[in-house]
């Protein structure tokens, strides 16, 4: 039973069916073309599709005023007991609760240097981070001031670490990979006396892996709450030591001069998260793939007989179960590049965007994460018509 008593996350309406359409077409009195997503939970196409409950959620917090300090600890307390965290809080997005639990190491409570961020003087300001760990949204590190310290081995991590180092930190999954495994790291972390922070955003779904993540030991570890836990698009999670959750919310909204002014989160947010969570832990890894499978067997039953097309479903390797369709065809009987067949989607009316080649190894691949349903049969009517133009 979801938190506000709704249907269960394995019944119909939880499933993914929307409610009654808004009277007015917004979109079009302003100009702007909806698409339909089968590339997935980027944040470029707007995240995921919220799940009916956290809609619910969201409308239900949106006519109810509460005091939001009472509200951010009531739902923090709720998520830490759902995840075996020691402490919990809802920020504005993955990217938030990196500059704001950076920001709780650098300072550790101590007010007067909390005011005087980004200004780190006299103040512990260094991130040891993997050189293999550098990736696109390492900056957020540095918005409260940090600089970067690259290390390769144990031993440069020893070398480096000094009465400067705010925090270490680790990246999962990687592209690259490791050169100091993550409970290798945690264990250099506590014998150095130095907390460590790890961005697991996208390591979701499957929503058990939140629960996996705490466990691992890290002093901090974020979450994407716009991805695959299926809520807000501009809301994260932040779990970890009572103590720096506790810093980190000082440096958030409505705390004056703080870092992390900007980064405020609403009550819609905070509800709306707190329900995500909830039922995605409630949905089986097996009824999320039935879900998808029924979205993929759709499509390729349209295109199944046509003459050199070849599709399959498979799973994604990595931390994140996911599934992918998979189309292929012989360009010497479908005289289409994988290009132009992108380009097609996109120009057709409705526009269809798929997985991005630069994930894909530059093949077709669908998601059905963001698909609604009756979408999946929209998409194989219009797959279908482009191949068969090109044969």
């Amino acid at each position: 039973m979801s938190l506000l008593g709704g249907a269960s996350a394995g019944s119909k309406q939880s499933s993914d069916v929307p409610a009654k359409g808004p009277s007015r077409d917004y979109f079009k009195e302003l100009g702007v073309t909806p698409f339909i997503n089968a590339a997935g939970a980027y944040s470029a196409y707007g995240g995921a599709r919220m799940r009916p409950e956290v809609v619910e959620a969201m409308r239900y917090a949106a006519t109810r005023k509460v005091k939001m300090s009472e509200l951010h600890t009531a739902v923090g307390e709720k998520i830490a007991t759902m995840v075996g965290s020691e402490s919990a809080m809802v920020t504005s997005g993955a990217t938030a609760s990196i500059v704001l639990g950076t920001a709780a190491c650098m300072t550790l409570g101590d007010e007067e240097k909390m005011r005087q961020l980004p200004d780190t003087t006299d103040m512990k300001n260094e991130i040891i981070i993997q050189k293999r760990h550098r990736y696109t949204y390492d900056r957020a590190l540095t918005v409260a001031g940090a600089t970067l310290v690259e290390v390769e081995s144990e031993q440069d991590v020893r070398d480096r670490a000094n009465d400067r180092t705010a925090m270490m930190f680790f990246l999962k999954p990687t592209q690259q990979g490791d050169d100091i495994g993550a409970q290798h790291y945690i264990s250099l972390a506590r014998e150095l006396g130095i907390p460590c922070f790890c961005d697991a955003a996208t390591t979701t779904p499957p929503a058990k892996n939140v629960i996996e993540g705490v466990k691992e030991g890290f002093d901090l570890i974020c979450y994407s709450g716009g991805k695959g836990l299926r809520g807000p698009y501009s809301a994260g999670l932040l779990l970890g030591n009572k103590d720096l959750i506790r810093y980190a919310r000082r440096h958030s909204a409505p705390n004056d001069l703080s870092i992390g002014r900007g980064m405020k989160v609403s009550s819609e947010e905070y509800l709306g998260m707190l329900v995500a969570l909830e039922v995605s832990l409630s949905v089986s890894e097996e009824q999320d793939f039935s879900y998808k499978q029924h979205r993929f067997a759709n499509i390729t039953e349209q295109i199944s007989d046509i003459p050199g097309v070849t599709a399959r479903v498979f799973e994604s390797e990595s931390i994140t179960n996911e599934l992918y369709l998979d189309i292929d065809w012989d360009t010497e009987i479908v005289k289409l590049s994988r290009e132009d067949f992108i380009a097609e989607l996109r120009s057709h009316n409705p526009s269809v965007e798929i997985r991005l080649l630069l994930f894909s190894g530059g093949r077709i691949q669908l998601s059905a994460t963001v698909m609604g349903e009756g979408q999946d049969m929209i998409v194989g009517a219009i797959i279908r018509k482009i191949l068969l133009r090109f044969s």
